[in-house]
């Protein structure tokens, strides 16, 4: 079977084509590995239209049901490879044989860098965070300890102190790559800077209680938040020829098309990512809109009128 779009990754973004390209009535596939973001299980409240909020999980599976409904069928495999052969994309999947599609829309996200120590990645969504945009809101007046290597994260825990004048940025030893330019400011406006690696979070009732570090110190926190960044997940696209930013992101124009005429990228691996379900879905829509454009056979499109002179 040769698909009209094959769309990479069930995130907002990749929902969102996914609705656009189900009601366009192309033939579409949308293959997910299951590790998206939208699986931490977090809560956003900046989403329009959930006064109370909406979990990531909550809104992938809406947005599942209102694929589904315009026809569009789902994959549970990971992409390992993407070629080209001039008119047709052939994906190589984990599990299942080989998938051939004439336009692709690369919804992959990124791969976020999570602290090492047991048990980290159960409390995401919970007690630890990564997104100050997402997120900031939930520190009013907390005890927040951060974690970051660099002046951007060091940047980042300055803007928490619209939040909260609470915070403790503690520093990896192994990986301190903190300017004195940066370190004069953090003391300078009243946060606290450890050196060390986190060995555990303690967590009772639901609540975290203290971050507990290699050495024996405890830091009081309420809240946890992981700075060390992300990386887009474009290593199965490598031999496509895709351009990418200086940050590893996918480039792509106003209509989310990469210098590739029929191959889209959309949501956190573009260059123009947000890292809001907001400019996801808007991303998305960019890219089916496109795709479909470039779907249109010649007798659905009329020729540009020569211009006389």
């Amino acid at each position: 079977m040769t698909w009209d779009c094959v769309i990479v990754g069930a995130g907002p973004a990749g929902l969102s084509a996914a609705v656009y390209m189900g009601r366009f009535r192309r033939k579409v596939l949308l293959v997910d590995s299951g590790r998206g973001r939208w699986s931490y299980g977090q809560r956003n409240e900046n989403y329009l239209g959930f006064p109370r909020g909406v979990s990531a999980r909550r809104l992938h599976h809406l947005g599942v049901a209102q694929a589904e409904r315009f026809g569009v069928e789902l994959c549970a495999d990971e992409v390992e490879r993407v070629t080209h052969d001039g008119e047709l994309y052939t994906l190589t999947v984990a599990r299942g044989e080989p998938l051939r599609a004439r336009t692709v829309i690369w919804a992959a996200g990124v791969r976020d860098l999570w602290p090492d120590f047991p048990g980290a990645r159960r409390l995401v969504g919970k007690q630890l965070f990564w997104c100050i945009v997402c997120d900031g809101w939930r520190t009013l007046d907390r005890r927040v300890v951060l974690l970051g290597n660099d002046d951007h994260a060091a940047g980042t825990v300055l803007q928490f102190l619209t939040y909260t004048p609470h915070l403790t940025m503690v520093v990896d030893p192994d990986h301190d790559e903190l300017s004195a330019r940066a370190l004069q400011k953090l003391r300078q406006d009243g946060v606290r800077l450890v050196r060390g690696r986190v060995r555990r979070a303690v967590v009772r009732e639901n609540e975290l209680r203290e971050v507990l570090l290699a050495d024996g110190e405890r830091l009081e926190a309420d809240l946890l938040f992981s700075l060390y960044g992300s990386r887009p997940n474009t290593a199965a696209i490598a031999e496509l020829g895709v351009d990418l930013a200086r940050n590893g992101h996918v480039r792509i124009n106003e209509k989310n098309q990469t210098n590739l005429e029929t191959f889209f990228a959309a949501g956190d691996v573009t260059n123009k990512h947000g890292h809001q379900v907001a400019s996801a879905v808007h991303e998305g829509a960019q890219a089916a809109q496109a795709a479909n454009h470039v779907l249109y056979p010649e007798r659905q499109q009329l020729p540009a009128l020569a211009r006389d002179g």
